[in-house]
């Protein structure tokens, strides 16, 4: 998960417009948060990636900073990311 404006150039990562996918508020594209979902190995051929983009007020509600930063705290240590 990236703010936006953050993510990479190529156009599939960009914003389609500037509205949070869960509460269609209008939202600055460096406010927004860019969830990419990559379905599982067995449910690959089933289901598709996506990626969605979300305001700061949903992400919180959703508890996806938090999960963001216990990332990015664990990330390259080696450490399994804590459940809770």
């Amino acid at each position: 998960m990236t703010a936006a404006d953050a993510s990479s150039d190529a156009p599939e990562y960009k914003p389609r417009g500037r509205e949070c996918y869960r509460c269609t508020r209008d939202v600055a594209p460096q406010f927004l948060f860019r969830v990419t979902v990559e379905s599982p190995a067995p449910l690959s051929e089933t289901y598709a990636d996506g990626v969605r983009y979300c305001c700061e007020d949903c992400a919180a509600a959703m508890n996806l900073s938090d999960f963001s930063r216990r990332m990015k705290r664990h990330a390259g240590h080696g450490d399994e990311v804590p459940d809770g």
